[in-house]
C-alpha cells in the first residue's frame, strides 16, 4: 500500500483502495475477534463464579465482603470530612463501598439466579444421573453390537437358505434332463 501511495495513476489508485478495503475488513475482523474473546473471558469468570457459589455456596463470598464493607465503614470515620486532604480519600472509601454492596447484590442475585447452593440430596441425585447415564450408553453400545451381529448372522442365514428346496429340485431335474439328452445323443443310454 505504501508503494502505491508514491505511484499516480487510476490503475494504482484502484489497486490501492482495493487494499484499503481489504486491509479494513481485516481489522474490523481482528477487532470482532478481540472482541468476542473479551465476551468469552467475562462469561468464563462468571460461570467459574457460579459453579463455586453452587458447589460452596454465597457465605465464604458475603462474609468476606461484610468484612471490607465494614474496613472501609471504620476508615471512612476516621476522616474527617472537612478536611480538603481527606476528601479525595473519602470519594475514593466511599466509591468502594458503593462497588462492595454492588458486590454484595450481585451475588445474592447470582445465588437466586442459579437456585442457591447444591444440597446433599441433589449431589447425590446428580451423580447417580451421571451413572445412570454411563450405563445406559454403555448397555446401548453392547447392545448395538449384539444387533449388529444377530444381523449378520440372519442375513448369512437368508443368502444360505434363499433359494427353496422346490426351486432346487426343478434346476436338479432339468440338469438331469440335459445330461440324459447328452448322453443319448454320446451313445451311452440307449
Amino acid at each position: 500500500m505504501d508503494d502505491l501511495k508514491n505511484v499516480s495513476g487510476i490503475s494504482a489508485a484502484r489497486e490501492l483502495a482495493k487494499y484499503k478495503a481489504e486491509y479494513e475488513a481485516i481489522a474490523n475482523f481482528e477487532k470482532q475477534i478481540k472482541d468476542l474473546k473479551a465476551d468469552v473471558r467475562e462469561k468464563q469468570a462468571l460461570l467459574d463464579l457460579k459453579l463455586r457459589l453452587k458447589r460452596v455456596g454465597g457465605e465464604e463470598f458475603q462474609a468476606e465482603t461484610q468484612e471490607l464493607i465494614a474496613q472501609v465503614t471504620v476508615d471512612m470515620a476516621g476522616l474527617k470530612p472537612d478536611d480538603k486532604n481527606y476528601k479525595r480519600s473519602l470519594s475514593a472509601l466511599t466509591k468502594d463501598k458503593e462497588s462492595l454492596e454492588d458486590r454484595l447484590t450481585r451475588i445474592d442475585g447470582l445465588l437466586a439466579a442459579i437456585g442457591g447452593q447444591l444440597t446433599t440430596e441433589e449431589a447425590k441425585g446428580l451423580i447417580l444421573q451421571k451413572l445412570y447415564d454411563w450405563v445406559k450408553e454403555q448397555l446401548t453400545r453392547y447392545l448395538n453390537g449384539a444387533k449388529r451381529s444377530l444381523i449378520a448372522l440372519v442375513e448369512k442365514l437368508w443368502d444360505k437358505y434363499a433359494v427353496s428346496s422346490q426351486e432346487l429340485e426343478a434346476a436338479r431335474s432339468q440338469t438331469l434332463a440335459e445330461l440324459n439328452e447328452y448322453l443319448v445323443k454320446l451313445g451311452y443310454i440307449g
